[in-house]
Formats: structure tokens, sequence, C-alpha cells
């Protein structure tokens, strides 16, 4: 059998994948052995003070709390916050929380399903963005790369810019209030942000979004015998075509296909790869569906896509606020800041990145790689 040879670029590929997940399992593998929860404890002054924390090394230290006073008028001391542990050192996760970080009454219970399910989706963001790097390693697909990149700008914003300026502390209940500031929380602004961009991408120009509604633009008017279509392609939304039987008219008026990932047949002529067609704006059939099946892979489909996204995406904020890692303002000012940056990334992708894939997809850098554009 023979092994078709791959560009050159794709064993740099696979070579980055390589040590993506060996980094991923020392991560795993050292955060477990070399941190256990023990070391991840948060320690502070006994000092009752419900404002402010005073961080201290543990119980045995005597001199962090030496120049403070606990509620009965002693020297304090110092103990372990009820605020549970960090997850992890590098991951802003807790474990628990508490509103109360003095006593530990008032702290979560770690077994509870509200606990676990709000650990695991404090670790949505990392694990998706993750997953969307492992998957453009292994593919060469562009389409997670650009989704990525919607993540690291969020995350650059909100980590390098705004948190800097705002300085917020996060609730002290919280196991990261001597890490990281809490205004506005990053993991609310990528979860939301990124369920943003996915949800555009699906309903933008969407053939029947409810009820028969619908963005497309409908009728001719492209030049002669030209009528406009509407396919979905993954990682680009929807996307207009337009056929013709007068290429000549379609050259001069610039229709020359909008959708980036192209390949070329024998022949030569352009054909759009990886697309699903959507139903046309003008058909009177449109919200007929033969059986359950055909509505849920037909109209239906991106509405089921939606939903999966919301389930996956939508819980994060609310899971930082049962955690006590953020105040509910600090994720509400976190979600819009998602909507905002994702929104205008979203636009200037269907402006210009669509066009800069294109012309992308053609050059010699994108071959010696073996990237995709669909």
């Amino acid at each position: 059998m023979n092994i078709p040879k791959q560009p050159p670029g794709v064993y740099i590929r696979w070579l980055a994948l390589l040590g993506c997940l060996s980094y991923f399992l020392y991560f795993i593998i050292i955060g477990i052995k070399s941190y256990p929860p023990s070391s991840n404890a948060v320690y502070i002054c006994d000092t009752n003070n419900a404002f402010e924390l005073t961080q201290c090394q543990g119980v045995d230290d005597e001199t962090s709390c030496a120049n403070l006073v606990d509620a009965d008028g002693n020297v304090a001391t110092c103990i372990q916050s009820s605020c549970g542990y960090k997850l992890f050192d590098m991951l802003d996760v807790s474990v628990a929380g508490s509103s109360d970080p003095y006593s530990a009454e008032d702290t979560n219970d770690p077994t509870s399903f509200l606990s676990v399910m709000s650990i695991f989706y404090g670790l949505v963001p990392y694990l998706v963005g993750f997953i969307y790097g492992v998957s453009f390693l292994i593919t060469g697909s562009v389409v997670p790369l650009t989704r990525l990149l919607v993540l690291g700008i969020i995350v650059v914003i909100n980590d390098e810019i705004l948190k800097k300026v705002v300085v917020q502390r996060r609730p002290i209940g919280s196991c990261l209030y001597f890490k990281s500031f809490g205004m506005p929380s990053g993991h609310a602004a990528t979860s939301i942000g990124m369920l943003t961009y996915l949800l555009l991408e699906v309903f933008i120009f969407h053939p029947n979004l409810v009820c028969g509604l619908t963005c497309q633009k409908r009728g001719r008017g492209h030049g002669d015998g030209a009528e406009s279509f509407y396919y979905f392609a993954w990682g680009y939304g929807w996307q207009k075509v337009i056929e013709s039987n007068n290429p000549i008219d379609l050259e001069r008026n610039g229709y020359e296909g909008e959708y980036s990932a192209v390949t070329n047949d024998s022949v030569g002529e352009e054909k759009i790869a990886d697309v699903e067609a959507g139903t046309h704006s003008n058909d009177s059939n449109a919200n007929i569906c033969s059986s359950a099946q055909s509505c849920l892979q037909g109209r239906w489909k991106y509405h089921f896509h939606a939903f999966l996204y919301c389930l996956l995406f939508f819980p994060v904020p609310f899971s930082r606020v049962y955690l006590y890692d953020h105040f509910k303002n600090q994720v509400l000012l976190g979600s819009v800041e998602g909507i905002l940056i994702a929104s205008i990334w979203f636009g200037v992708m269907r402006l210009y990145g669509v066009r800069f894939m294109k012309w992308w997809s053609r050059s010699s850098c994108a071959t010696w790689f073996g990237l995709t554009f669909g």
C-alpha cells in the first residue's frame, strides 16, 4: 500500500501536536503529584474582616498576622480559608468556595452535584481552547484556529487590559482571591463570547430562524440568468453563491464566490468544498418536513447545534458565582465584554476574513503546511 507523501509542514504540525499532548500529560501528572490539594490551600489571618483578607503562609506562620487582631481583640492567628483549595496552581478554578472564609460551616460541599458541575464548567474554556488547538494540529483546518484566535483576543483584552484598569478583587470566599483580580470575569467573557460567535455563525442568513423569518436576501439581480443561493460552511457560516450561465457577467460584477474553502477539480472549475445546502428563502415548501428525522437534519439541524452550544457555554458564568470566584456584576460585565468582542470579530471575518482565506488558500505557505480552509 502506497502511503501518500505529506507536505513538509505537516510533519512540523505533528511534532507540535506531540509537544502539546506531552505537556498536557505533564501538567496533569505534576498537578496531581506535586501539587496535592493541601499545597493549593489558601491561608489567611483570622481577623474576621469581611472586606479584605490578609494572606499568611500556613498554620505555623506567626509573623504575617502578628500586627493584626481577631474579633476578640487578641493577636490574629493564621488559619486555612474555608474556600477549599485551587484545583490546579495554574487554573483559575476553586474547589468548593465559601460565603465566609473564616467559617467552615459556610463552605460548599465539593462533592455535591452543583459543585461538581460548577467545577466542570469552570474547566470548559480551558478544554475548548485545548481541543481547538489539537484539532488544528491534527487536521490542518484553519477553522478551529480562527475560533482559538477569538478566545485569545478575549483573554488578552480581559486579562492584560481590563482587569489591570478596573482592579476589583474577587469575593473573599474565593481561593483565587490573592491570585488575580475578578473584574471582569475571564471565564464569562470567553464562554459567552465563544457562544456568541458560534450562534452568529449558525443563524446569520439562516434560511429559517423561526416561523420562516430569515436574513437571506431574496431574488435575482446579479445579471442575466444569475441567481443567489446560500450554503452553510462550517467555520464560515452561511455564504452566498451566485449561479449563472454567463461567467463573464459574474466576473464583471465581482461574484466569484465568497466561501474561501475552494478546490479545483479535473476541469479546473471551482467547487465549494465541505458545505451543506440551505433551504431557499423563497421556497414555498421551506417549512414542510417529511419526517421528524428530516426536520432535525434539515431546517432544525442548526437549531439543535445552537442548543448544544448553549448547553456547553451558557452555564459557565453561573458556575463562577456558585463557587464564589466572582461577583454577579463581574460575570455580567465579562459576558457583555465577550458578546461585544465576538460580534466585532465575527463582522471582521464576514467582511474581510473569507476573502483573505480564499487568497491564502492558494499561497505556497498554505500548501507547504498542508492547511485546509473548510
